[in-house]
This record gives C-alpha cells, sequence and structure tokens, in this order.
C-alpha cells in the first residue's frame, strides 16, 4: 500500500518543474490505532476529482502509465482488509522557510492487544 502511495507521488512530482520533490513520512499511536501520514509538494488533488481517486479504474494517468486500480486495491486493502481507514485531504504546509500545497494522505489501523495465553 505504501509502495503504491509514494509511486503515485513520485510520477506527480516528476512532472514538476520545481525541484523541491520532497515526500514526508510521519507515524505515530492514537488511542489504539496505528497512524501513517504520507505527504508531498506536488500541488495537491484538483477538488474535482478527490473524490474519485479510490474508486476502481480512475486514473489521471495515460493509459501506458496507469490502470486505475493502484489507489482502489490501496483502499480495499486497509478498509475491508485490516479494518482501518484512508483519507486524502490536501495540505499547506512550509518546510525550511517555504511553502508547499500537497496532498496528505492518512491511514489508520487498529492496534489489536494479543494477551498471550498461558
Amino acid at each position: 500500500c505504501l509502495i503504491n502511495i509514494f509511486n503515485n507521488a513520485k510520477d506527480i512530482l516528476e512532472d514538476k518543474d520545481d525541484s523541491d520533490k520532497l515526500i514526508f513520512i510521519t507515524t505515530s499511536v492514537i488511542n489504539d490505532y496505528a497512524v501513517i501520514t504520507i505527504y508531498d509538494t506536488g500541488g495537491g488533488i484538483d477538488a474535482t476529482i478527490k473524490d474519485k481517486i479510490f474508486e476502481p479504474y480512475f486514473t489521471t494517468k495515460h493509459q501506458s502509465k496507469g490502470t486505475g486500480l493502484g489507489l482502489s486495491m490501496v483502499y480495499n486493502f486497509i478498509v475491508r482488509n485490516m479494518d482501518g481507514t484512508i483519507d486524502v485531504n490536501n495540505i499547506d504546509f512550509s518546510y525550511n522557510h517555504k511553502n508547499y500545497t500537497g496532498a496528505k494522505f492518512t491511514i489508520k489501523l487498529p492496534i489489536y492487544n494479543q494477551k498471550k495465553e498461558q
């Protein structure tokens, strides 16, 4: 799942003329959830397509570069198979005294406490 998100960010950043092509990853534990955030300096996701990016066969790439299945599979794996959530939003942020806009994916996965039987 993470590799798919990284590859999508990489593809967007490769098309940008800006020299600052950055991807950030953070992890934390909040209320029995592992939280992974991934965001980039790619300019964000157009508001008209944001609600469609997890749909099967939806792609903004040329047919030779993508099938539109990657984020759909990521969504299904995280939500249906791992009981987690995945959300995407555009964010504005500063890094090294420079302002950026990018897409931010937030993945929340439940942490199950399994007690060992004695």
